[in-house]
């Protein structure tokens, strides 16, 4: 596309581009150090989202870089748009790089599969053909249902079955054969490999007593199901479960059986009436029924009540539908952990290996434990308000805790804490008309200094693990079967068949042969030269620094405490050299003098496997880019910032001005009941050391999460990520603007986990608390709790309140965030707003066109009067924070815009779908409030200072607070 003939946008566009891939790959001189930006890797998949083959070029960069943790973190921060990509991107591609890609990186952390695991699960039940309930599910889409179908089916595999060569490659490391460099581009082969394996070929991995259940049903993907003789037929039908009572007539149906899938069509290749998956599904055929060639199949969601004409047919399809429960049925997407228990269920895992076995367990383990914590909510929900309060502790106390259980709202580079014991007794009710939320506590053991993916893959990895203090979880068949040591020929035979199957990889033509004049050929020739000296002993390496492994002999991996020998599953990314590494050329001269045997045959079986790895070919559509030279200033505009988003997830934003422990005391009165988070947590420990003795393990640390159910918190999860880019966003500028980004995780379409805002409340419950002001408002209530206006403790909570509400203000107004009544609005006893609750977003509002929250953000009289009144030096300071918090936010509109246009493509959120918020209305109105139309600095600067004066003592503000008193008691 020539210049001269595109439109701005388009150019702006092309610009943009050009400047993400040189940020991206030319950047830095030789032998500098620098991070690969993961915001920026994100993007330039989405802009050339119609370039698969730049699409598979990155991610093939970016896996190589996916074992350094800041890299790691920021492929988990945007897991939400890789996944949306994946799901609704690669269905139209002639290749699946995107979720090899995705496969690779949960080889590398199974907390990462189960977060991928959550995400398709919530994806499958938007499309999938009808609700829970029986009704006609208006977002059905049958292309991409059998895409998340088969999305989880290839995830499932890929953790379970493992890479069948990492644990010889690991022993081949620990004798010193390979270098640790070698040993890490080796098992990042395997990886890449095993993902193709299971992508190309579902059933590659399974052995052949696991083939022998494999139904040989010939089936398509997608919408073009083919139906043969052997796997499709009519039948009577009608549903097993009536949305209204009234009798049901049978109905001649089409049957199909495809894809571990059950589908009713009206006529073949007709409309697709109802569909099922049959994992792990119970065929039934009663002994005494009314009807004759009568039989049932059922999972929790669903029933099929069919007839046949005769027996033959019947049991014809019988035996049909119970191979395809069994085929690989791991696990199901149907069943609840109860119903998972049955011996069908079991069919194939007792033909797993012992570590294949371990794997399957903890998976299956981890994701009954979360269903189970949110069926707690959903069982209550069901239950007389009065009654709820007296049930919770019953249900929490009888929820199963699996070996290895964990809370998985966090980081694979967290730290690891196991789930020990269920605190029933210190659970929480909140009821609501709808839902009933449950606040749920448990004690977690800290137990060694490892983070989760170090500890998950010490323990489920493919190779000898760490025994921890549950160790005695784990079967011993599996630590006896890893003790021995293969032989030569079976390393051979292994590491040689692996790079035999490697070479059925679809070839790409390499980058180099390609480049044949300078821009952007010269940019990918050169970063796939990089990416290739990564895997040797090259000096000057440009990515990694670990220069202390680069011997073939080289020390194997620290002891544990234990003795056993730990996984290292990290790379190195110091900047400098450690001192006691060798030099380059003593690592060389230490290599050509090493006496292994096995020497050359290693460098040489190197070189071959990773010879034989797949390239991507050059995209033609790119050759002509003008890329700008390295180390040249890319634009002036402020939209091409760069802003660190994943690097501190956990931050709070700024430092808080700390008040004194007698103005929290007096503060917690108000909002803790009395009591604060760590006096509970202590109170806790005392109570628990009375009771088991002194012996209770002094690692624990009480932790609290709350369920939800009847409620989809996807948008809440997007909504927290933007406010967490944001929180980024000022914290590079330096601006003093407070955000509390917490953890939401979404786990189906109806349920899902919150973290807990600890020594906090709504200012509906602080309003409401005993003692408060009866005058005076939240200004009296600061005065009571700080002080007076003139001393330390009120003037740094008058701070602590003012940098939060400039955060939210900005967030409510970039994000258009509506529903901010005080049941929605937290504070803390340091005086800080924490905004919950974001149900209603980016215009989206209560009432829709007619929202009585037209202002561009809530602030009330309460608020201004805390700040001395309106027109003092403090409501000036937070004026000139609003200023500089949005230009700072419109300098990195880029970004923050391309976050929202993918999540918003084919987009089943509320604020992105829909007759009124549907297509482009959201982005649209995104772009108005960011004001990028507005190029001169003091006309934006004026409109700034507007957005405060338009918000302040707006009516519809104090209009739907009054009408929240009205209908939900919500204090005013």
């Amino acid at each position: 596309m020539g210049q001269s003939s595109s439109s701005p946008k388009t150019q702006l566009t092309e610009e943009y581009r050009q400047s993400l891939l040189s940020s991206v790959f030319m950047e830095g001189g030789e032998g500098k150090s620098r991070a690969i930006d993961m915001e920026k890797i994100t993007m330039i998949i989405w802009c050339y989202r119609d370039s698969p083959e730049m699409v598979t070029f990155i991610s093939n960069f970016l896996s190589k870089f996916s074992g350094e943790k800041l890299v790691f973190d920021g492929i988990e921060f945007y897991l939400p748009q890789l996944a949306h990509m994946i799901i609704h991107l690669e269905v139209d591609w002639p290749s699946t790089t995107l979720e090899q890609f995705a496969l690779v990186i949960s080889q590398h952390s199974l907390h990462f599969a189960l977060q991928f695991n959550w995400i398709l699960i919530c994806a499958l039940q938007d499309y999938q053909p009808e609700t829970s309930s029986g009704e006609v599910n208006p977002t059905y889409n049958e292309v991409f249902f059998t895409r998340c179908i088969k999305l989880l089916q290839n995830m499932e595999r890929c953790v379970v079955y493992g890479t069948p060569r990492a644990s010889e490659l690991r022993k081949l490391y620990d004798m010193g054969e390979i270098s640790r460099e070698e040993f890490e581009a080796m098992e990042l082969a395997d990886r890449r490999f095993n993902a193709f394996q299971i992508v190309d070929s579902p059933t590659q991995n399974l052995t052949e007593r696991q083939l022998d259940l494999v139904d040989n049903v010939t089936a398509g993907s997608g919408s073009d199901i083919e139906f043969t003789q052997g796997n499709s037929g009519w039948l009577l039908y009608k549903r097993g479960k009536r949305r209204k009572y009234r009798r049901k007539p049978w109905k001649r149906r089409f049957f199909v059986v495809a894809e571990r899938m059950l589908f009713c069509y009206d006529k073949p290749n007709g409309t697709l009436r109802r569909a099922m998956p049959l994992e792990s599904a119970i065929v039934n055929r009663p002994k005494e029924w009314k009807y004759p060639f009568y039989f049932e199949v059922n999972n929790q969601n669903y029933q099929f009540l069919i007839r046949g004409s005769n027996e033959a047919e019947v049991a014809k399809w019988i035996n049909l539908l119970e191979k395809n429960a069994k085929t690989a049925a791991l696990f199901s997407m149907a069943l609840s952990p109860k119903q998972s228990q049955s011996g069908q269920s079991q069919s194939l895992i007792s033909h797993l290996s012992p570590e294949q076995r371990k794997r399957y367990q903890f998976f299956k383990g981890e994701r009954d434990f979360v269903r189970s914590l949110c069926d707690i909510a959903e069982e209550l929900r069901f239950e007389p308000r009065e009654h709820r309060k007296a049930l919770a502790p019953e249900l929490i106390a009888d929820t199963p805790i699996p070996p290895c259980a964990y809370v998985p709202m966090c980081k694979s580079t967290d730290r690891w804490l196991r789930v020990v014991r269920m605190l029933p007794n210190e659970a929480r009710v909140f009821s609501t008309k709808e839902r009933c939320p449950v606040l749920m506590c448990f004690d977690t053991e800290k137990g060694e200094d490892v983070d989760v993916a170090e500890y998950l893959h010490d323990q489920f990895g493919d190779g000898p693990p760490t025994m921890h203090d549950n160790s005695d979880s784990f079967d011993q068949e599996a630590a006896s079967s890893e003790a021995s040591t293969p032989s030569k020929a079976q390393i051979d035979m292994s590491l040689g068949d692996a790079i035999k199957q490697s070479k059925t990889l679809n070839k790409f033509t390499t980058v180099a042969a390609k480049a044949k004049k300078k821009g952007i050929g010269t940019l990918m020739k050169e970063a796939s030269k990089n990416m290739g000296k990564a895997f040797g002993n090259s000096p000057g390496r440009r990515f990694s620094k670990d220069r202390s492994f680069k011997t073939r002999n080289a020390s194997p991996t620290p002891l544990s405490p234990s003795g056993r020998s730990k996984h290292q599953i990290w790379k190195e990314t110091n900047s400098e050299p450690s001192s006691e590494a060798p030099s380059d050329a003593q690592s060389s001269a230490a290599s050509k003098n090493a006496k292994s045997p096995n020497k050359k045959r290693m460098n040489a079986r190197l070189t071959k496997f990773m010879a034989d790895m797949p390239q991507v070919k050059m995209p033609k559509s790119l050759d002509s880019l003008k890329m700008p030279k390295p180390g040249k200033k890319k634009f002036n505009d402020p939209e091409y910032k760069r802003v660190k988003i994943y690097k501190s997830q956990s931050d709070a934003g700024i430092e808080s001005q700390n008040v004194s422990d007698e103005a929290l005391r007096r503060a917690e009165k108000f909002i803790c009941g009395g009591e604060s988070w760590d006096a509970k947590c202590a109170r806790i420990r005392k109570n628990l050391i009375a009771e088991e003795g002194e012996e209770v393990n002094k690692n624990m640390i009480t932790n609290a999460v709350i369920a939800k159910s009847n409620d989809d918190v996807r948008q809440e999860v997007f909504i927290m990520q933007m406010i967490h880019f944001y929180q980024s966003v000022f914290k590079e500028e330096g601006l003093p603007i407070f955000l509390k980004p917490y953890k939401i995780l979404s786990t189906s379409k109806e349920t899902g986990l919150i973290e807990l805002l600890t020594n906090s409340t709504s200012i509906d419950g602080l309003k409401k608390s005993d003692g408060y002001p009866i005058e005076g408002g939240m200004r009296a209530y600061f005065e009571l709790v700080y002080g007076p206006p003139s001393s330390a403790d009120f003037v740094k909570a008058q701070n602590n309140f003012m940098y939060s509400l400039a955060g939210y203000s900005l967030v409510s107004y970039l994000l258009g965030l509506k529903d901010r009544h005080n049941g929605n609005i937290m504070i803390n006893t340091k005086g800080q707003l924490i905004h919950i609750d974001f149900g209603f977003a980016f215009g989206m509002a209560p009432g829709h066109e007619f929202s009585m929250e037209k202002a561009p953000f809530k602030l009330t009289k309460e608020y201004v009067d805390i700040l001395d009144g309106y027109g003092s030096p403090k409501f000036q300071e937070f004026t000139n924070l609003i200023v500089q918090g949005f230009m700072a936010a419109r300098g990195s509109s880029q970004i923050a815009l391309g976050l929202v246009e993918i999540m918003m493509h084919r987009s089943n959120y509320p604020c992105f779908s829909g007759m009124r918020y549907g297509g482009d209305v959201a982005l649209t109105r995104f772009k108005s409030r960011l004001m990028l139309h507005i190029t001169d600095e003091r006309v934006l600067m004026s409109r700034a200072r507007n957005l405060v004066k338009d918000s302040y003592l707006h009516w519809g503000t104090g209009l739907y607070d009054k009408f929240q008193k009205a209908t939900n008691g919500l204090a005013v």
